[in-house]
């Protein structure tokens, strides 16, 4: 991972890839999830040809829409098959994006509250440095998540602390599921006092923080704010939200725009209710631009932003 020849490219399932080649890129979305407690989900819980039949269907419709890549962002035992991705990207021609790291409580196995956070480090700089299993798949980023809350409990500093020691060892960037601007901002500053550069951290769902103050002073100090959830009828809500970013100045440069959507969701019939990939690029950027958000920083959000935001990083 430290080669010159490896750094600012992005790492997928089926190798490595340059700016040009990623494209337009979905930053945050899902192929299966399975919310089985205490880190028992396994392949044996779903069908993996059934999946295959439901999404692949959903993946030829966004490429169709104009995308190229798009980053899966369940992590190990919460869905994460890097053989299943790695079928649905031979087929469906996408450049398709997994990860190492760990979720939260409770669908953590028993052995990670024992854990140290080198102990969590060294698994997960191994399947970095050797690849998922036998699978031939390396990650291109750690996934991981912070409880919901005004702060960050032990557990889950730790595995923050893991995947900062992690990032620094590997180049890759760290997306995080975080609830609101107090727990980003707790996040801000383990970062701060590990010295860690925050253009490697993604604070994923920043919709969910409510003083845009907080948007503003994270993107000043490099961290990537990305929203998500855009899906048909919030159309004017998310609007809104852009344009107060950034009269609130936050960088348009820090901005990533993504759906959180899909899914196969394990024990349900069919999968349950999948929804489509597409319609943030047939539907909204359209609509946005039609509001009077500039048409070319809202490709930007989908094109460059993501692309340096999910580089690996020397």
């Amino acid at each position: 991972m430290e080669n010159v020849e490896v750094s600012s490219m992005l790492q997928t399932v089926t190798g490595l890839i340059n700016e040009k080649e990623a494209g337009t890129l979905l930053v945050h979305e899902h192929i299966l999830v399975g919310f089985i407690e205490d880190g028992k989900l396994s392949p044996k819980d779903y069908d993996r040809d059934e999946v295959v039949a439901m999404i692949l269907p959903l993946l030829l419709q966004l490429k169709e829409a104009g995308c190229s890549t798009f980053v899966d962002c369940a992590p190990e035992y919460l869905g994460r098959d890097p053989y299943l991705l790695k079928e649905l990207a031979a087929k469906s021609g996408l450049h398709l994006v997994t990860n190492t790291g760990f979720y939260k409580a409770p669908y953590l196995p028993p052995f990670v509250y024992q854990a140290t956070e080198q102990d969590l480090a060294d698994l997960w700089i191994r399947e970095a440095r050797n690849g998922i299993g036998d699978s031939g798949v390396f990650p291109g980023y750690i996934k991981i998540a912070l409880n919901d809350g005004t702060s960050i409990n032990e557990t889950q500093q730790k595995i923050l602390r893991a995947a900062i020691r992690t990032s620094l060892e590997t180049g890759l960037p760290i997306q995080c599921h975080t609830i609101g601007g107090d727990t980003a901002l707790h996040a801000g500053e383990i970062m701060k006092q590990a010295g860690f550069d925050r253009e490697r951290f993604i604070w994923v769902h920043a919709q969910t923080g409510k003083d845009l103050a907080v948007h503003q002073q994270l993107a000043a100090d490099g961290m990537w704010i990305s929203i998500d959830s855009i899906l048909p009828g919030t159309y004017d809500k998310h609007v809104d939200l852009l344009q107060q970013l950034l009269a609130h100045g936050v960088s348009g440069d820090r901005i990533l725009l993504s759906q959180d959507t899909g899914w196969y969701t394990v024990g349900e019939e069919r999968g349950g209710n999948l929804r489509p990939y597409h319609h943030l690029l047939t539907d909204f950027l359209p609509y946005a631009a039609e509001k009077g958000l500039d048409e070319h920083w809202l490709q930007q959000c989908v094109t460059r932003n993501p692309y340096q935001a999910m580089r690996i990083r020397s």
